[in-house]
């Protein structure tokens, strides 16, 4: 059964610690057996653990004090305002699927159908910022294996992971959403719709304490999870370096198989999946080749459609939320960058990052973007869409 508010408390004051995280979380639970022993530990003998210094032995010693009962308290009440349990190894809801892997994690926080936590699973992964084509061939192959059956897996990212979970339950599927963050925590925030919608008809999983905000760290160990709770992780368009490169390497180190969507030649956002084809990913073009693969000719995964109705079609978006439309005419570098930009601003050098030109070149883009009214410079060399 999932940890009773009593049980949790004290986990919750060493999870909550700055600095503890799931991994040091695990390595105080293993040499001290339990969060009353690690609360009752002084910080000396913390601070010879590996990976514990002074400062933040010291911080571990003090959450046994008054001051962290606040914050913890406000812990729990999210956690029974969003109706998430927490779960460690000795449930029996806690998925098999993490139990043999390395740095499983001992805290587990979900909200949702927790049966899909032994349920087939699927990872779809990709860039953040795809193409119209990426987006239609992660949505119509996450459509269709969800109708075969699989839970999509993916990470709630903008891009091809919020296009192929949006997919699978408008096809009346199911979806986990594993997230790097705490589970109250809504990241981005333009997938609002998208969280509640899952939480409501699929499964949130996170190994981040309530209140934790996403940071660039947490995002490759989420990454192991979501390949953990796959039989498979299909990538649909992704960069030469890309985030979803994580996924890819912990699913072959856990022995799953590794599909790939090719895309245009010359295309960005698909040099790291043409890459992943020739290095020997099974091509996919349609999820019957993904099924082939994973169940044989001619079977699929146990069903789940059945006893779900696919989501009713999404209330049109008022015109200032609708996704936009790239202007016409752009020549190829403008399209880039133009891809790479969002309402939120971002600095040159992180857009000449991520659509792998020289500065340079991306700000004669840029200034052709402004002159057509399409980009924004703000202050300090940042841009965004007009």
């Amino acid at each position: 059964m999932p940890l009773s508010h009593g049980a949790l408390e004290p986990l919750l004051r060493v999870a909550m610690v700055p600095g503890v995280g799931p991994g040091r979380l695990s390595v105080l639970l293993r040499r001290f057996g339990s969060a009353e022993r690690v609360l009752g530990a002084t910080a000396a003998e913390v601070a010879t653990l590996p990976g514990f210094g002074a400062e933040l032995a010291g911080r571990v010693a003090a959450a046994s004090g008054t001051r962290w009962m606040e914050r913890v308290r406000g812990a729990l009440e999210k956690l029974g305002e969003m109706g998430a349990v927490a779960l460690t190894p000795d449930d029996l809801a806690y998925p098999d699927a993490f139990r043999v892997i390395p740095d499983s994690p001992y805290l587990l926080f979900a909200a949702g159908d927790l049966a899909l936590l032994e349920h087939p699973g699927i990872g779809i992964v990709g860039t953040r910022t795809p193409t119209d084509y990426g987006r239609s061939a992660a949505a119509s192959l996450a459509g269709d294996l969800a109708r075969a059956g699989y839970a999509v897996v993916s990470g709630m990212a903008k891009g091809i992971d919020a296009a192929a979970q949006g997919a699978a339950l408008q096809a009346g599927g199911a979806t986990i959403g594993v997230l790097g963050a705490g589970i109250d925590v809504v990241y981005p925030a333009e997938n609002a719709r998208l969280f509640r919608a899952v939480r409501e008809r699929g499964l949130l999983v996170t190994e981040m304490p309530p209140g934790e905000e996403p940071r660039a760290g947490n995002f490759p160990r989420r990454n192991r999870l979501i390949a953990a709770l796959s039989e498979g992780v299909l990538v649909v368009e992704m960069a030469a370096k890309s985030g979803a490169q994580h996924t890819v390497t912990y699913a072959l180190e856990q022995g799953k198989e590794v599909f790939a969507v090719p895309g245009p030649i010359g295309s960005p956002m698909s040099a790291g999946t043409n890459q992943l084809l020739k290095e020997g990913a099974r091509l996919v073009t349609s999820a019957q080749d993904v099924l082939e693969e994973l169940r044989g000719v001619g079977r699929t995964a146990p069903s789940i459609v059945a006893a779900r109705k696919p989501l009713p079609p999404e209330p049109p978006l008022p015109e200032e939320a609708r996704p936009p439309v790239e202007p016409a005419g752009l020549a190829p570098e403008e399209s880039r960058v133009w891809a790479a930009l969002s309402a939120e601003p971002r600095h040159v050098d992180e857009i000449s990052a991520a659509v792998e030109l020289a500065p340079g070149t991306v700000l004669a883009a840029l200034l052709g973007l402004e002159l057509r009214g399409a980009a924004e410079s703000l202050p300090g060399k940042r841009y965004r869409r007009a």
